[in-house]
């Protein structure tokens, strides 16, 4: 048998020293050398990435708000409440009140469902939907004042038409209720033909006198939110907590028992179906009849 030549022992011990040299830094806590997973196979077809529902709105929205000053209305520990309702409840039902720089972003949280905005300002209206045409939205109306806000709260009780009665088969009707002040009577049908698993109250607008402020979708949302006949509470944001309209129409009608979360300005509520609680309160009994 010939003995090997110096070249192939050569060989060979390289090939000895490489391998117990690679076994040394592998098991060597040092980051010498970064242990990186295999490639996993690419078996898709090319273009299908961004099929799943959803993922390409959250891609649009990324893109967005990474490169635009604008940033939305509500601060990051606000979104994240109602981050992590819909994270629990999407592909869910969300009815947003009020268009802004933050809807693209409502849109996208909420993969799969079905995200409406109501907007009463018809010039902010065009300039949302030429930015953002894919976002469901709609121009609406309010009959309220923001200074006659205290006379409302104050009256309300009189009007048959604006409380419930005793048991879950006299309920307040939204729809159509023109003889409510507080009701948003003429919505556009869709609305009132959901039951809106997320109600979020960001408008209208409620800073000056003759705004419609938000009396009349705080008193709207609870009344839907009463009403609701599927399984599951309704979660309903309110912004803007801090301004004494907001404050106390929560309590009259949101209801303190039923807060459940806050983060700086938006106050979170889970609100039952009158079906499924106790509640013989009426409007003459000198409380809350919505509490």
């Amino acid at each position: 048998m010939k003995p090997p030549s110096r070249l192939g022992a050569a060989a060979a011990a390289l090939l000895v020293a490489t391998t117990l040299l690679v076994c040394t830094l592998v098991r060597s806590p040092l980051p010498l050398l970064p242990l990186l997973p295999c490639l996993p196979a690419v078996t898709a077809p090319s273009g299908s990435g961004y099929e799943p529902t959803g993922l390409a709105a959250l891609a649009d929205a990324a893109v967005y708000y990474a490169t635009t000053p604008t940033v939305p209305q509500q601060s990051r520990a606000e979104i994240a409440l109602s981050l992590a309702v819909l994270r629990r409840r999407a592909p869910a039902r969300v009815l947003v009140f009020g268009l802004g720089h933050d809807s693209p972003l409502w849109h996208a949280l909420n993969p799969g469902g079905i995200t409406v905005f109501l907007e009463e300002d018809p010039k902010w209206y065009r300039v949302v939907r030429s930015r953002s045409p894919f976002l469901r939205a709609h121009l609406v109306s309010y009959r309220t004042r923001l200074d006659e806000a205290d006379r409302l709260l104050e009256s309300y009780r009189r009007s048959p038409s604006c409380v419930p009665g005793a048991g879950a088969g006299a309920e307040p009707a939204v729809r159509g209720n023109a003889a409510c002040p507080l009701a948003l009577h003429d919505l556009p049908p869709e609305v009132y033909e959901s039951e809106w698993d997320m109600i979020m109250l960001d408008a209208p607008k409620g800073y000056f006198a003759s705004a419609p402020g938000r009396m009349a979708a705080i008193w709207t949302a609870t009344a839907m939110a009463r009403a609701r006949r599927g399984d599951g509470d309704t979660d309903v944001f309110l912004h803007d907590v801090d301004r004494k309209v907001e404050k106390a129409y929560a309590e009259e009608f949101l209801c303190d028992r039923f807060k459940v979360e806050a983060a700086g300005r938006l106050w979170h509520f889970s609100i039952p179906p009158v079906s499924r609680r106790e509640n013989t309160t009426t409007a003459g009994d000198g409380t809350r009849p919505f509490c």
